[in-house]
């Protein structure tokens, strides 16, 4: 079984093999920005609270970019990291949110 939090939200259970950007979108409603959906850009960063061990690995482009982006060691991107299965609870930061247009 596969569970996540998000930004001290409910737990939800969820489908294991799920990625992060989709369940950050579908099931919490928040807006975060992503421009690529790749790994690339690094819009869509979120900080992993707990349950590290339950995503997907990295792939050496999301490292990359993490690295160029300066992220936290708890740090991932959205779009291409899936919660495979346990526990996960998220953060996602206030600058990865969409901004609303000037």
């Amino acid at each position: 079984m596969a569970r996540i939090r998000i930004n001290d939200g409910p737990w939800r259970k969820v489908m294991p093999g799920s990625s992060l950007l989709g369940l950050i979108r579908g099931r919490a409603g928040i807006r975060i920005h992503t421009s690529c959906g790749l790994g690339n850009c690094g819009s869509d960063i979120v900080l992993i609270r707990s349950g590290m061990e339950h995503l997907s690995p990295a792939f050496p482009s999301e490292l990359r970019t993490l690295a160029v982006e300066g992220a936290s060691d708890n740090a991932r991107l959205s779009c291409v990291t899936k919660l495979l299965d346990g526990d996960v609870e998220i953060e996602v930061p206030d600058y990865s949110l969409e901004q609303p247009a000037a």
